[in-house]
């Protein structure tokens, strides 16, 4: 047993690529950011960038539309379906966004690529919206956000299928 366990490290410090790329379900951390790849059977879906603060949980969604902001709170209690105008801002660059509200989480879709790439410089996202300014830390999200687009890019380019699930075998 003590074997296998020694040549599963010693693979893993050889081939340090196997280490670092996540499985379904599984978490690789850019610093306080875990990463994430989801498949739906074997499709693949999506990667996310996650953290927690303690106000709220931070998701950045990279799928084929692009990529989306997601707030979320179980203090929160929102209109499902309603839209609202909320003003992005990352350190001397703003955009206006409209936030689409589920009952404990908003979604905000980021299509501006100029803003997208000074999310990873900034220190810190500002959302404004209806009176209020949510902040969010964005340490690590330089790294944290390229590692993103890595995964969304090797998973939907070719490898669309889950490579932890056996392919159909036809007589």
């Amino acid at each position: 047993m003590r074997a296998i366990l020694a040549l599963a490290s010693f693979t893993l410090l050889i081939h340090p690529a196997l280490a670092q790329q996540p499985a379904d379900g599984q978490k690789v951390m850019v610093g306080p950011w875990a990463i994430e790849t989801t498949y739906k059977g074997e499709q693949f879906e999506h990667c996310t960038m996650t953290r927690s603060t303690p106000d709220f949980d931070v998701v950045f969604l990279r799928n084929g539309d692009g990529t989306v902001l997601v707030l979320k709170s179980p203090n929160w209690r929102l209109e499902r379906g309603k839209a609202y105008d909320v003003r992005l801002s990352a350190g001397s660059q703003s955009i206006d966004a409209t936030a689409l509200a589920e009952s404990s989480s908003v979604t905000i879709a980021l299509p501006d690529q100029p803003f997208n790439k000074r999310l990873r410089m900034a220190n810190r996202l500002n959302v404004q919206g209806e009176g209020a300014v949510m902040t969010v830390p964005l340490d690590g999200s330089k790294a944290g956000l390229e590692r993103l687009d890595q995964c969304f890019e090797k998973n939907s380019q070719g490898a669309a299928s889950n490579p932890f699930v056996a392919p159909e075998r036809r007589p």
